[in-house]
């Protein structure tokens, strides 16, 4: 039983890894949404997705690095077969159903910050970290109903902490920004 184990753990293990290093194609292994774009369930039992997480790829990846990685374990303690067969089988079902859930809702998310940087333009912000002629500094603006910190630069004087700047393009996700022209 320890081969069956350790193939399901180096199985398991390759296929995380594949993952990590060459992302996951856009996070569509489960055909979330629906006809109207709302996603599935609209507030009611999502019946669909126990069998969708079965289904997919990521449950497989992970349920197998778990069985193989608890029973390995199990066996090499010398626990007996009828403790650590089980025990492997919901641990492997536990964990692969837990992440493909995880990824399931986490992909049912919805962006609040703009689809690109042009939305920033003439945004008002403060300065975070001073900015200065040759190097990056940073700004925070406030976007929507949150504040967003990003890398900033100034072509003229020196910007320092807590004064107030216009975005006036950005290039290269660096906004390129100017002393606001008024005062608080």
């Amino acid at each position: 039983m320890l081969t069956v184990y350790l193939a399901a753990l180096a199985f398991g293990l390759v296929l995380i890894g594949a993952s990590v290093f060459q992302g996951d194609g856009g996070g569509h292994d489960s055909g979330d949404g629906d006809a109207d774009g709302h996603g599935e369930g609209h507030g009611d039992a999502d019946h669909g997705a126990f069998l969708t997480n079965l289904l997919s790829l990521r449950f497989w990846t992970y349920a197998l690095g778990a069985f193989g990685m608890a029973g390995t374990a199990l066996s090499l303690l010398g626990v007996s077969a009828g403790v650590h067969v089980p025990a492997s089988v919901v641990l492997g079902f536990v964990v692969g159903a837990g992440v493909a859930a995880l990824f399931r809702s986490l992909g049912r998310g919805s962006a609040t910050s703009p689809a690109s940087t042009e939305a920033f333009l003439g945004t008002e912000g403060e300065v975070v970290l001073p900015l200065l002629p040759d190097g990056l500094g940073k700004i925070r603006l406030h976007v929507g109903d949150q504040d967003v910190e990003v890398p900033a630069r100034t072509g003229g004087v020196p910007i320092e902490i807590r004064e107030r700047v216009v975005v006036v393009r950005f290039r290269d996700g660096v906004a390129e920004v100017e002393p606001a022209p008024w005062k608080e």
